[in-house]
């Protein structure tokens, strides 16, 4: 049950009192809008009417954090989908911790663009004490609940390791073409224009000259001889529907980040029978599982077995670990 009039000056009694309410507040984009998908599916799919989302049109700022806080819940479970626990007592709850920049290591901090830097410090210092108050704290990847417990030894106890939701029906099954598709939102610190120039490299030399790369990103984002190769198709940022169908088509995706607390390219893969080529790391193989065709950054010709094994293999569809009923269930309590 959504109610945008969370987004109003007065707060109806029916919010307060919801059984279970979850904060979805700053799921505009990437991972956070992906989750937010698959939370409206699994309330649309089971007409629950004892959870209550709020927050939908807001972004995650001092404003909305005070506000939630003045007008929250005065009994049941609240849950928290963007990094920040509630804070006062009286109610249970629940935390979703999916941003590694808020728990980075000094040398990863040291790697960041300074404007990165800033920012990751300021809303990580938010972000990890509010999760001091949070009654259970979930990370969607064993790798960055190992990230909130370095950082934060005393919540060990209170930490689940939970992989996001992914629907078995996420991507549709359509003719695919020998195209890689590179689902990934550009940002400073990812360095997709070396990655996506590696990866140019090893597409010229696995042998398949039909080969081209689908990226999701507009021209001004990326080098002009990027933008003018005729190997790279620059699609822009599309909607959920869009990237869907454009997922179908593709013979193989193409992940190179090493930043994450998940990895959603990595799980809608593995659930609907695609490559994934991504490095070769324990958190990557974790969510990746058998999809998962791994290099070594840095190592070209790792990366080109890695094109070439993502170009001849076929993947059997997995979709059980991110089975969205059995996750939703447990992160909101069985429907009552």
């Amino acid at each position: 049950m959504i109610d945008e009039s969370w987004d109003r000056t007065s707060v109806p009694r029916r919010i307060i009192d919801a059984a279970v309410t979850v904060d979805v507040a700053g799921a505009k984009r990437g991972g956070a809008a992906r989750f937010k998908a698959e939370l409206d599916s699994y309330l649309t799919r089971t007409g629950r009417d004892d959870v209550q989302v709020i927050g939908t049109s807001r972004r995650v700022n001092p404003a909305w954090l005070l506000r939630r806080e003045i007008a929250r819940p005065s009994r049941g479970r609240y849950v928290s989908l963007n990094n920040v626990s509630f804070v006062a007592s009286g109610t249970e709850r629940w935390t979703l911790l999916r941003n590694a920049l808020h728990f980075l290591t000094d040398i990863e901090m040291s790697q960041l663009d300074p404007s990165d830097r800033a920012a990751s410090r300021r809303e990580g210092a938010v972000v990890r004490l509010a999760a001091r108050r949070s009654d259970v704290l979930v990370a969607p990847s064993t790798a960055m609940a190992e990230r909130v417990t370095r950082a934060l030894p005393g919540v060990r106890s209170r930490i689940h390791v939970r992989a996001h939701p992914v629907s078995a029906d996420a991507i549709p099954t359509l003719p695919r073409d020998p195209a890689i598709l590179c689902p990934v939102l550009f940002s400073p610190y990812k360095l997709m224009a070396d990655r996506l120039t590696e990866l140019l490299v090893a597409i010229g030399n696995c042998g398949d000259p039909s080969v081209w790369l689908r990226v999701t990103a507009e021209p001004a984002e990326v080098p002009a001889a990027l933008a003018g190769n005729p190997k790279i198709e620059l699609v822009g940022r599309l909607g959920y529907d869009e990237l869907r169908r454009l997922w179908a088509r593709s013979r193989a995706i193409y992940f190179p980040t090493g930043i994450e607390s998940f990895g959603y390219p990595l799980a809608e893969a593995r659930v609907s029978g695609q490559p994934v080529i991504a490095r070769d790391t324990s958190q990557n193989r974790e969510i990746g599982g058998h999809a998962l065709c791994g290099f070594a950054p840095g190592d070209t010709a790792s990366l080109r077995a890695a094109v070439r094994l993502a170009l001849t293999t076929d993947i059997a569809p997995d979709p059980a670990p991110f089975d969205p009923d059995a996750y939703f269930n447990w992160l909101l309590g069985p429907p009552r």
